[in-house]
């Protein structure tokens, strides 16, 4: 990894980690590593801890660079599509809205979820770094999403496949520390 890349990376990490002590913006969203799927504000129509979004929907790889990094370095994550999520719980919605933990949010057109299919992470592939920091096993494939990488959930998107407009002018779509989904149609 090149000097000034680890030096951002440990500035997002730094950063993340603030952000994370912050209180969420609302009671219900105290617990980063539940995933609620609203239909309204304060409306939840259910809730899913990592472990039970792996057992209820199909998992999924996306191999990608992030818009924070270079094209030529890739990460391959995996977790359950945002559209099958809103298929099952938000089929209406034309609009969505994913908050963080920290607050943030991002409201996403379901076109665009449809066109081209953000996985919410869940996990990464395990690498040397792992290995050697000890988060991953000589024998284990992936890893839970740890607070530098955006987790325990992480909505990423396949850069590559990105309409060039989205860059950067779009990079709010990958929301790190998700913790809702909500339809936000009017």
């Amino acid at each position: 990894m090149q000097p000034f890349t680890r030096q951002l990376v440990h500035v997002l990490a730094t950063i993340i980690a603030l952000m994370s002590q912050i209180p969420a913006a609302s009671a219900q969203h105290d617990d980063p590593s539940t995933l609620m799927i609203e239909k309204a504000p304060g409306k939840v129509l259910m809730s899913y801890t990592v472990e039970e979004l792996k057992r209820a929907f199909p998992i999924h790889e996306r191999v990608t660079p992030t818009p924070w990094m270079s094209r030529d370095q890739k990460i391959e994550f995996r977790g359950p599509y945002l559209k099958d999520l809103l298929t099952k719980y938000l089929p209406y919605a034309t609009s969505i809205e994913i908050l963080a933990y920290n607050g943030f949010s991002s409201i996403l057109k379901r076109e665009e979820i449809d066109s081209y299919k953000p996985i919410l992470a869940i996990e990464r592939r395990c690498d040397d770094n792992d290995r050697k920091r000890g988060s991953c096993t000589a024998d284990q494939d992936y890893r839970p999403l740890q607070l530098e990488d955006g987790g325990p959930m992480f909505l990423v998107w396949p850069l590559d496949e990105l309409p060039p407009s989205y860059i950067p002018a779009r990079n709010a779509i990958w929301v790190w520390f998700v913790v809702a989904v909500r339809a936000n149609d009017e």
